[in-house]
């Protein structure tokens, strides 16, 4: 993710794309589309392929720079691993990497591809049951990627030359908080707003909170729920219901402040340009 994984160069590149847009949806006529189920009204999950294994449960990502495979998967496919580490949120965690001679989702296809393998039921509880997740390595593989939640469809506008483009960073929305403006990148692996509340507490002279704080958790991350005034993120401003939590040194994760689910912005459909780096909903 930008969530899975943290690699400086690539939060880079995250904070430098240029902002997304709000705007109405431009579906082509050459779209593919392909079914999702929806898991706990946020999680898109669809049927892909690993090397010679079909009909693979996997989670739709986002916020996942990278894609992931269960350590069972990787053993059933007996791939070859060495061992890494990556930033997960707020700390760095031990994985392994290996290589994939294809992965596929839909019209979606990599050959050869460096995936991270992890026990998915432990390093992360929305991952309990799936195979793996699909990351932006693959979903860049299109021009651009639509959502639609009513109809529960993917669908995929495929490059004309079929090139692979290069990895981007995460699709980061502007939005401001009691008048200051903070950068989420655009998750669909988190089924709200979480944002590093330190660092939020570094820049505004006095953070207005409302009503009761609750201590909650989110599988290791352990974090305060509460509701923020001001709040501008589409439209007029609100008051919204937050995760806050302490993020990793900024040096470590320059420019980024929590993450966006797309649920959170209650739209029916929301387009990812990877072309133009663009988001759209409506």
């Amino acid at each position: 993710m930008c969530r899975w994984m943290l690699w400086v160069m690539l939060v880079m590149s995250s904070v430098l794309a240029r902002p997304v847009q709000g705007q109405e949806r431009s579906e082509s006529e050459t779209a593919r589309a392909i079914s999702f189920d929806l898991e706990s009204d946020f999680l898109v999950v669809v049927e892909g392929q690993a090397g010679s294994l079909r009909g693979l449960k996997f989670i739709l990502d986002t916020g996942a720079t990278r894609s992931v495979i269960d350590r069972r998967v990787a053993a059933r496919l007996q791939l070859k691993r060495h061992a890494g580490r990556i930033v997960n949120f707020d700390r760095y965690i031990p994985i392994e990497w290996a290589e994939v001679p294809e992965l596929r989702m839909g019209p979606l296809r990599a050959q050869d591809l460096r995936v991270m393998v992890v026990d998915l039921p432990q390093y992360s509880e929305i991952a309990k049951g799936a195979d793996g997740i699909i990351g932006l390595d693959l979903l860049s593989r299109s021009d651009k990627f639509t959502i639609d939640f009513g109809k529960k469809r993917l669908y995929f506008e495929l490059p004309a030359n079929g090139r692979a483009r290069q990895v981007p960073g995460c699709f980061v929305v502007p939005t401001v908080v009691q008048g200051l403006v903070i950068r989420l990148g655009v998750d669909t692996g988190v089924s709200g707003i979480v944002l590093y509340g330190d660092r939020l507490e570094k820049r505004l002279v006095k953070m207005r909170i409302e009503g009761e704080q609750e201590a909650v958790t989110m599988g290791r991350i352990a974090g305060t729920k509460v509701t923020l005034p001001g709040v501008q993120l589409a439209g007029p401003e609100q008051a919204i219901r937050v995760m806050l939590i302490n993020g990793p040194a900024e040096r470590i994760v320059p420019g980024l402040d929590g993450y966006l689910g797309v649920a959170a912005l209650h739209a029916n459909r929301i387009e990812f340009d990877f072309a133009n780096m663009a988001l759209r909903w409506q």
